[in-house]
């Protein structure tokens, strides 16, 4: 606990004044002396005391038994010392409250007392005036301890309500990042979910009309050369119309609303196993939580298996979900036979390849990386960082849519 500056620059001009007045008064060159060097003690011991800690209780009493001390022993001295009591009264309303701050209040009220009647030795002639200055003093300095805690009040609560202003300020910029966020997430899915339609209704059904053709040919009229021909065409459309599907089920929405992660990826990667004899395992480690983005990093694993099955040669594959404090992990390990990173862009065979499922973690604020060399399998991994709020938690296809006075 530190006083407040005015009330400590109240004490330094008052002192100073007590210290200026006391020389210009009448008296003994020895008086004089031993005045001003009280006085330039008080004025040490206040710039010492300013700048500790005095918030025991202890602390701000003894802090006001000294000075009263060098202040009763000036005014012995000089009487004229004593105007510098007068900051007393802000001081210790600062420092005080209840009893205490009546305390020193009365205190500092007797040395004012003593400066009024010119001298200790004055105050018992007569005593009821003594009393009676005394009493006016103690009344003065209670209006000013009131008007200086008004005050203190008033300014403590327009700090109050500055730090509130601030902090809804604060939260107001977050809750408008966060809308903007979720309206470019929610502009994504819709142009995805449009993407989708449009793929499925023109390129996929065109496919779909081609194979119908080819497969109304009657081959047994037709020379070998152009059967061949036929049967080639029919591969290539059939081959066309599944990168089709493909597609569009890459651009629609996953249904996460119901599961989780790590049940939608085991369910992944059991579908992954059965059709392509693969052995798929899943490790959790940490304790799961919703995520902004769970459902990108499922189409990240859905792509990664894609590519396992048709590139890689890989007998296994081993995909691990790691929840740190503020980040979470995912790792796609497959034992294939590898490839250079740099050397392969875009899957050759069209659909989504490593660039566009690196643009994917982009689009939640994670990064990917690939870890693969001739031989080695491949590692995909993706780090996707927590929210700092927790109001920022996932939901369903969100990525998608891409101080004070004691």
């Amino acid at each position: 606990m530190l006083p407040p500056q005015s009330e400590v620059w109240g004490l330094r001009v008052l002192t100073l004044a007590g210290l200026v007045v006391a020389q210009l008064v009448p008296a003994t060159h020895l008086h004089h002396v031993i005045g001003a060097v009280l006085m330039l003690t008080l004025m040490a011991f206040t710039e010492f005391w300013i700048r500790i800690d005095i918030t025991p209780m202890w602390r701000r009493f003894t802090v006001f038994g000294i000075t009263t001390a060098l202040l009763a022993a000036a005014i012995a001295v000089t009487p004229m010392a004593g105007i510098a009591s007068w900051a007393g009264y802000m001081l210790y309303a600062s420092l005080f409250t209840g009893p205490p701050m009546l305390l020193c209040v009365a205190g500092s009220c007797v040395l004012m007392t003593a400066t009024q009647r010119n001298g200790w030795h004055n105050l018992l002639d007569p005593w009821w005036a003594s009393i009676l200055c005394w009493a006016l003093n103690v009344v003065i300095g209670l209006a000013v301890v009131a008007v200086i805690d008004a005050r203190e009040s008033t300014l403590l609560r327009r700090r109050e309500l500055t730090d509130e202003l601030i902090a809804e300020r604060s939260r107001n910029a977050e809750l408008q990042q966060e809308l903007l966020e979720q309206a470019r997430r929610s502009g994504v899915h819709d142009e995805r979910a449009r993407l989708a339609r449009e793929l499925h209704d023109t390129v996929a059904q065109g496919f779909v009309a081609v194979v119908t053709q080819l497969e109304s040919i009657d081959e047994d009229d037709l020379a070998s050369s152009v059967r061949d021909r036929v049967e080639n065409a029919k591969a290539l459309a059939r081959e066309g119309l599944g990168e089709a599907r493909r597609a569009v089920n890459a651009l629609q929405p996953l249904p996460l609303a119901a599961r989780s992660l790590a049940t939608a990826l085991q369910e992944q990667l059991a579908l992954f196993s059965r059709r392509h004899d693969i052995a798929a395992t899943l490790r959790v480690d940490g304790s799961p939580r919703p995520l902004v983005g769970d459902d990108a990093l499922l189409r990240i694993t859905q792509e990664s298996l894609a590519n396992v099955a048709r590139h890689s040669g890989a007998t296994q594959v081993v995909t691990t979900l790691t929840y740190l404090d503020d980040t979470l992990l995912l790792d796609i390990r497959d034992n294939g036979r590898g490839f250079t990173p740099d050397e392969t862009r875009r899957c050759p065979d069209g659909g989504f390849g490593l660039t566009a499922m690196a643009e994917r973690a982009a689009l939640i604020n994670g990064t990917l990386e690939i870890e693969a060399e001739p031989g080695a399998g491949c590692v995909i991994s993706v780090a996707l960082p927590f929210p700092a709020s927790t109001d920022c938690v996932g939901t369903p296809h969100s990525a998608d849519r891409a101080e004070t006075r004691r």
